[in-house]
């Protein structure tokens, strides 16, 4: 957000605001008498789950863990402290697992079967109706704010995510949780959820297997078949575990989300469910060692899991186990527990369910609105929040969950508890809270409502942008600069081109991002014969070398050059093992880079222009700013000693990474809200790539000043053309507008 421009009064403080929201949930469970301390204790949700109302079965322990767990991952999303905070989902996991399968064993202790009808309708009830508040509140939001690609992702997201299949979707589009650089959807939160759904699914079929099915075949004791349920459950952690481990090292993005690569967490606490009878045979002295020693893991395991931890194996097995200790060592009686089982934490705890509901989108809907957030804006989003939580729980989680919504007709006949129903003063509170929060919520975009200029005249929408007062430069790259100076000038947005509507759809030419064939799975055929040698310009690099195709053809063809592009996304031209996000790239990048400089030096072209992105993500472990220093010497080989045969080679500097249009241009946003500068990383590579080329003496071509200012500042377009389709790639009309510069820099290897 901008200064000055606040969601919420600016008087506004952590302490005041967390103590303001307690007293207003305290006041409406006292209204409706159902607040923790007034009522019956009864099981509760992990990520939502439904109730048995069973005074030995309430654990303030465990709302303190989903008061934690919570709060990391708020924490997180919102601040990026702490760096592991993310791990608070896998909390949840262990305590939906332990949650769920004690109430189904329970019910099948009590009655000696588990009704399927049962489970699914308390799910449906503790699950949907605060799930599907926040979907269409989040899909209308967004449907106002977003515009093309965006806005058709954001509600193909909400279709999976109202079915529960929000982690496969992400998964198959290549959604990179850690290093995501491009727009995040504002319900990506939800595959956590349908993590969670789609176990539910299978876990009480195999219950009822073992516990009915198997136990009346092979005529078993109780005690047998749970033992035989340990046992297989035992199997399905080791199985899920092993498999993680598989899956994270060969397809890190699908591991995140994958539901079989998740199972064995939610298997932890089902087991620790399992052996609950043992636990509770523990010494009393050592349940709270044997808690604390699991809350300090859990406390560690927020700093020292990283963004950069292999996830979730072997990165969850801390938080994993830390839980399970919290929870196993809690079970027969919680003592000297005090920072989980206070009053506060156990309200927390009471709300997670909706505050992990509302938090992501709140937060990213904010953010696309008002950019450049500061610490009272972060204050009033954290309001907003916890305003829209308390509501929802008070007002929509918590009457469903007890109501009997669902229930068959005729149990609802025998029963002889009342319809529920809200008293006025209730009524009027939940009316206030919502629309307090609505406002906090749109405010910031109302305030925003037509751009004005330095005078404080409106400007249209679509108005003309002021023009540089110096006239335009003789040379095209000072022309050039004059259209930078106008766009980061502009107060209101141009006719843009590409429109924004079109830029999710904008790709790389054909053939110029799968590599060659026969070694990449899609490869085209990068033959070399047929063609005259000394007119013949190789394209090679990653994603960036394929981005600066279209200006390099439109650049030499004319001039009667062959462009023939070697590229592959994911895969930069350096002497290095480097991982991608697909699988298949990495695994089959080394054999692309052979096979290209075979080529390359059977052919000997008259040119090779090689363009990689500056963000090395080595095999070994380094990524980014720390895989720097390996820079140097990768690119040294590959650059002057595998381009041999070239005549001449041209190293072709990407450009700065920038915002990315599909996130920071919205219905309410300005130009300004999409200026970026030039990041010291940047201009470190930048200096490394030109000491390589200096040391073998290629061509080495950094045009900054094609993209940005002199004093660094880089606008999204210029002259109303696009220049980025994402945060890095150029589109294919400002590569196309750049020929003429890019062919007077070309042109001294080109003699």
């Amino acid at each position: 957000m901008r200064r000055g421009r606040h969601i919420c009064p600016p008087n506004s403080g952590v302490i005041s605001t967390v103590l303001w929201a307690g007293r207003i949930g305290v006041t409406i469970g006292l209204i409706r008498g159902n607040f923790m301390a007034l009522s019956t204790p009864a099981i509760q949700h992990g990520l939502g789950q439904p109730t048995l109302t069973k005074i030995s079965s309430f654990r303030r322990d465990i709302q303190g863990l989903r008061a934690l767990a919570v709060l990391a991952v708020i924490a997180d999303h919102m601040f990026g402290y702490p760096a592991g905070g993310f791990v608070g989902v896998d909390i949840f996991f262990v305590i939906s697992g332990f949650i769920i399968t004690g109430l189904l064993l329970r019910e099948h202790e009590k009655t000696g079967r588990i009704s399927f009808g049962d489970f699914y309708r308390r799910r449906v009830r503790r699950i949907m109706p605060v799930a599907l508040v926040v979907l269409a509140a989040t899909l209308a939001v967004s449907s106002y704010l977003f515009v093309g690609e965006r806005a058709r992702s954001v509600l193909w997201d909400g279709l999976w995510a109202s079915v529960f299949g929000a982690n496969w979707r992400y998964a198959a589009t290549g959604t990179d949780y850690m290093q995501a650089d491009g727009p995040v959807s504002p319900l990506q939160h939800y595959w956590s959820l349908s993590v969670e759904e789609q176990f539910y699914l299978v876990w009480p079929v195999l219950l009822v297997l073992v516990l009915g099915f198997a136990a009346k075949r092979f005529r078993w004791s109780y005690k047998t078949a749970k033992r035989s349920l340990s046992g297989m459950l035992a199997v399905i952690i080791l199985g899920s575990l092993s498999f993680a481990y598989w899956e994270t090292a060969t397809a890190p993005t699908v591991a995140y989300f994958s539901t079989f690569s998740r199972t064995w967490e939610l298997g932890v606490g089902a087991f620790i469910a399992v052996i609950t009878p043992l636990l509770a045979k523990l010494p009393d002295l050592a349940r709270p060692m044997i808690q604390w020693v699991g809350l300090i893991g859990i406390g560690v395991s927020l700093f020292v899991v990283t963004p950069q931890t292999p996830f979730p194996a072997p990165g969850a097995l801390l938080p994993v186990l830390a839980t399970a200790l919290v929870i196993g060592g809690g079970v027969g009686g919680q003592r000297f527990m005090t920072p989980l089982t206070n009053r506060v934490s156990g309200y927390i705890g009471d709300i997670s369910y909706s505050l992990y509901l509302w938090h992501f989108p709140t937060i990213i809907l904010v953010e696309a609105a008002l950019p450049d957030l500061g610490i009272v804006e972060y204050l009033c989003v954290t309001t907003t929040i916890l305003l829209l939580s308390v509501a929802s729980y008070h007002f929509i989680e918590d009457p469903l969950r007890h109501s009997q919504w669902l229930e068959p007709r005729d149990r609802r006949r025998r029963s002889v508890k009342q319809p529920f129903k809200l008293p006025f003063r209730t009524q009027i509170l939940g009316l206030v809270l919502l629309a307090v929060a609505s406002v906090a919520l749109a405010g910031g975009a109302l305030l925003k409502g037509a751009p004005v200029d330095r005078g404080g005249m409106p400007l249209a929408a679509t108005g003309s942008q002021p023009t540089a007062s110096a006239s335009a430069p003789a040379t095209p790259e000072g022309a050039l600069q004059v259209e930078i100076t106008n766009a980061l000038n502009a107060t209101a947005w141009p006719t843009l081109t590409p429109a924004i509507e079109d830029l999710g759809a904008g790709g790389f030419e054909q053939g110029a991002s799968e590599g060659c064939a026969p070694v990449t799975p899609r490869g085209k055929d990068c033959s070399l014969t047929g063609v005259d040698s000394q007119k013949l310009a190789v394209v090679v690099g990653d994603s960036m070398g394929a981005a600066w195709a279209p200006a390099i053809r439109a650049a030499l063809e004319p001039a009667g050059w062959t462009v023939r592009t070697m590229t592959y996304v994911g895969c930069p031209f350096l002497d290095a093992d480097t991982m991608a996000a697909d699988e298949n790239i990495t695994r089959t990048c080394s054999d692309h880079k052979r096979l290209v400089t075979s080529l390359i030096t059977e052919a000997k072209p008259g040119l090779v222009i090689v363009s990689n992105l500056y963000n090395l993500k080595l095999v070994s472990g380094p990524t980014g700013d720390e895989a720097m220093p390996y820079w140097e010497k990768a690119a040294t080989v590959a650059r002057g000693e595998w381009l041999a045969g070239a005549e001449k080679v041209v190293t072709l500097a990407p450009p700065p990474a920038g915002k990315d249009p599909k996130e920071c241009i919205t219905r309410v946003s300005l130009p300004a809200d999409c200026t970026s500068t030039v990041t010291p990383a940047w201009n470190a590579y930048a200096k490394i790539d030109q000491q390589v080329s200096t040391k073998i003496g290629d061509l080495y071509i950094d045009k900054q000043l094609w993209f940005c200012s002199k004093d660094q500042m880089c606008p999204v377009f210029a002259d109303g053309t696009v220049i980025r389709r994402d945060a890095t790639h150029i589109t294919a009309e400002y590569a196309t507008k750049l020929a003429p510069l890019m062919f007077a820099a070309l042109e001294p290897a080109l003699q």
